[in-house]
């Protein structure tokens, strides 16, 4: 356990300030004026804010409030090279104390007596790759500032070229993400969702949710079938507790393969990248987690004593925290604590040894 946890701090260590999943992602909705603008509650924590540009005239809010000089830091992202799929966005800091007042497409509110900064996007060539989803993206845009007043400022998502597009691409709904924040902190809640939220971040990406999800039934059907041959073979394991775990175990392998998969299909558009170490480690972790679960379900010893009921539920709870078996590892691991000890023949349930 010791192992696993010095290879989570080491990853995260070596986590490049950048990264997109460094950031607590959420997904907002239908805020395309700034009556209804996504509310940024604390614009000095690192947030990436995946959504979609819905067709044409159409701009995206988000507001925060901050003090004269505290630092304002803003960049947008997109999935797609914009020399390929013709999206290239634009974004409008509107705020208090700004002197500078630019023309804005005629479907953009500016609220009164704001004024407002235009960031364009550009074509920055390359993607990125982020280590912690894994995946890659292209930064298009980025703002760092301090606040010139007190008060709410709006960030305005635009695509300024949608009349222009010389490559003629229907608009209908582009994938971008809004970056906001420096301070990289995460809550007990956030690190807990953060593999559901990455499976909205493949979909964002483009991925059918269907293939991202496949490596983990793939794992345990194949897991299933070895083990019902190993039942035919009198190896299978013995008791509930073991049948349990021996699936949560597979269940972190499947992780394992998907963040593979995940690592091969970002080096088709970054290229081999070195940051993908950082991902290997948390490849390593599932594959630690999933080896010392199925070494327990498959010897027809140990007993199901009180430590191992603890060591687990503790493994369950470890795979949580490192986005291991995408939940039901973790939920089998810990039922598998939980059940009645196998018995065999008037052997004792209450095991001490």
């Amino acid at each position: 356990m010791f192992v696993v946890t010095g290879l989570l701090l080491v990853a995260l260590v070596l986590a490049p300030a950048d990264a997109a999943l460094a950031h607590s992602p959420v997904f907002p909705e239908e805020n395309h004026d700034p009556s209804t603008a996504y509310e940024i509650d604390d614009p000095a924590k690192s947030w990436a804010i995946y959504t979609w540009l819905e067709g044409e005239g159409i701009a995206d809010y988000y507001k925060f409030t901050v003090s004269k000089g505290d630092k304002i830091q803003v960049s947008l992202i997109v999935p797609e090279s914009p020399s390929h799929s013709g999206f290239l966005p634009s974004f409008a800091l509107m705020g208090p104390g700004i002197s500078q007042d630019v023309t804005l497409p005629d479907y953009m509110e500016v609220p009164e007596g704001y004024g407002t900064i235009i960031v364009n996007g550009t074509d920055p060539g390359e993607a990125v790759f982020e280590p912690f989803t894994p995946g890659w993206f292209y930064e298009v845009s980025t703002l760092t500032m301090d606040a010139p007043d007190d008060g709410t400022y709006y960030v305005a998502v635009f695509n300024p070229e949608l009349h222009n597009d010389v490559h003629n691409h229907i608009h209908e709904a582009d994938s971008y993400a809004i970056i906001v924040g420096y301070v990289e902190e995460f809550t007990p809640l956030e690190l807990i969702l953060i593999p559901y939220r990455v499976q909205e971040i493949y979909v964002w990406e483009g991925q059918s949710r269907l293939i991202v999800f496949l490596p983990l039934p793939f794992v345990l059907i194949i897991g299933g079938l070895i083990a019902y041959r190993r039942c035919r073979r009198g190896k299978h394991p013995k008791g509930i507790s073991k049948w349990l775990a021996a699936f949560g175990g597979l269940a972190f392998i499947g992780t394992a393969v998907g963040t593979i998969y995940q690592i091969l299909l970002a080096f088709t558009h970054t290229g081999i990248s070195a940051e993908a170490v950082i991902t290997l480690f948390i490849v390593i972790i599932s594959i630690i987690l999933g080896l010392l679960t199925l070494r327990y379900a498959l010897r027809s010893k140990p007993k199901l004593t009180i430590w191992r009921r603890v060591g687990l539920a503790t493994i369950g709870i470890v795979a949580l925290f490192t986005w291991s078996g995408l939940y039901i590892g973790p939920a089998l691991l810990i039922a598998s604590a939980l059940v009645p000890p196998y018995t065999n023949r008037g052997e004792s349930s209450f095991a001490t040894d």
